[in-house]
């Protein structure tokens, strides 16, 4: 816009809600890797305490990708929400000035 204001591309926002549900769909499930990857009783009584550390450090994966994907998550419905209330913001500005045009039509003389 020349006034220094801006244009959203709702069609955009549609493209970024879906390739981010895409791409979080995408990503492995880490809880069902870690649940039995290092199991301390697969490394006998000398590797427990090597089995012990990898379980934490698998945990905490586990965990960050758990939120990765959660968030990837909340960013795509916040995308659709925008979406959303741009196109709801639009339909009613219309339907505003429909309005008055109708007014203005009906009071000529």
């Amino acid at each position: 816009m020349p006034d220094g204001g801006f244009e959203v591309d709702l069609k955009v926002l549609e493209a970024h809600e879906r390739e981010l549900r895409a791409l979080i769909a995408a990503m492995p499930d880490a809880a069902a890797a870690g649940d039995s990857l290092w199991n301390p009783q697969a490394f006998g009584v000398i590797g427990m305490f090597l089995a012990q550390t990898l379980n934490i450090w698998t945990d905490d994966a586990v965990e960050y990708v758990d939120k990765a994907k959660a968030a990837g998550d909340d960013m795509a419905d916040r995308f659709a929400a925008m979406r959303e209330g741009y196109a709801n913001g639009d339909k009613d500005a219309a339907a505003m000035f429909d309005a008055i045009r109708a007014r203005f039509d009906q009071a000529k003389p």
